[in-house]
């Protein structure tokens, strides 16, 4: 099952649920009006995991997330249906494909953060885990690149498989592949302990070089 298929079963769950939160409806006693009819805890636990469902997949700033935030605040039976309503508009944009390129973009923003703290390694002196970290982030960025290209992609595939499928597959040149071979170098002695094999220059430049290399082809 793809990441796809997952978030389309989750939100198929997180439908029942809706209604079954519903189904909690309890009217007001007579003479007794504008509160929540709905049991709290069953629509606070319904609406917090919707909310991490949408978060994950779209981010925070996305319409949808927007949106549910908006009209799901309170435990009436409209705010629950409206939530509904958003869950399935996102089902059926995901089953048809149109939300595929934001999940890469939201991916796009998680690397840069670990980016970032490789970088914060780098000013301070720790050129060896900034070496795996970037490596790591390279690894995760390929197989990404693979999935949108159509290269398969198997689980013992690692930095140096993934990186002459997607040469040969023409996604990149000669030598850029070249430029990751040697970024792949350095993660492989950093991961070995062989820290005097490169220098922090090395690093340096592979950290610069893979934040330029996902940018362009994660986002294209």
């Amino acid at each position: 099952m793809d990441n796809s298929q997952r978030f389309q079963a989750r939100i198929k769950r997180l439908l029942a649920k809706g209604s079954a939160v519903l189904e909690t409806h309890s009217p007001n006693p007579p003479n007794v009006i504008g509160f929540p009819t709905l049991d709290p805890g069953a629509f606070t636990e319904w609406r917090t995991q919707c909310l991490a469902l949408l978060t994950n997949l779209l981010g925070i700033q996305h319409t949808y997330v927007v949106s549910f935030k908006g009209e799901v605040e309170s435990g009436f039976t409209g705010s629950v249906e409206a939530g509904i309503g958003i869950l399935r508009a996102v089902q059926e944009d995901l089953q048809d494909g149109f939300l595929t390129d934001v999940r890469t973009l939201v991916s796009a923003d998680v690397f840069t953060d670990f980016l970032d703290m490789a970088g914060h390694l780098l000013e301070h002196e720790y050129k060896d885990p900034a070496a795996s970290l970037c490596g790591a982030v390279l690894e995760q960025g390929l197989g990404m690149i693979a999935t949108k290209r159509g290269v398969r992609v198997r689980k013992k595939d690692d930095l140096s498989t993934l990186n002459q499928k997607l040469a040969a597959k023409g996604v990149y040149t000669k030598l850029v592949q070249k430029r990751l071979a040697v970024w792949t170098d350095v993660r492989n002695s950093a991961d070995h302990g062989k820290f005097s094999e490169y220098s922090k220059s090395d690093v340096v430049e592979m950290h610069a070089g893979v934040s330029s290399f996902l940018a362009q082809h994660l986002t294209t």
